[in-house]
């Protein structure tokens, strides 16, 4: 029997001004669709080691995970990602610059349209968030962290 490897994998959302960063992936030119930031897990990481190691090497931001909000799942035809979904922030996004492993990004407002933008495997969790909570918790983050 074939073994197929199975990869873990954290994701950010990023918000900044009610809006949410999202990515498009160099590689992926038969598809207009946007990712969130993050990749794979690497030996002896924590999840949240795994988002904010990412993000840095995707945009240079750091960030701060302040909620887990959500898993997902891909399976392709010899390999499978599973992974988590990190509510983040950045204390400034002066230092923000694409890697090459993107060719493209959106602050989009979380609504029908943007989420009709996002990769299938992270749509269908967009629609079901509370919206309103997370952009409270960010404002809440955002208002602690400058006292």
């Amino acid at each position: 029997m074939l073994v197929k490897p199975i990869y873990f994998a954290s994701k950010a959302l990023i918000m900044h001004n009610k809006k949410f960063l999202a990515m498009h992936q160099t590689w992926n030119k038969k598809s207009s669709k946007f990712e969130l930031p993050g990749g794979k897990m690497e030996f002896g990481e924590t999840a949240e080691q795994t988002v904010a190691r990412e993000v840095f090497e995707e945009t240079k931001l750091n960030i701060t995970p302040i909620k887990l909000l959500d898993t997902w799942n891909f399976v392709g035809g010899d390999f499978q990602i599973s992974g988590v979904i990190f509510l983040c922030t950045a204390k400034t996004l002066d230092d923000f610059s694409m890697s090459t492993e993107h060719d493209s990004f959106e602050w989009l407002t979380p609504n029908t349209e943007s989420f009709e933008k996002m990769q299938v495997i992270f749509r269908p969790q967009m629609f079901k968030w509370n919206w309103a909570e997370i952009i409270d918790l960010c404002i809440a983050n955002d208002l602690q962290n400058n006292d």
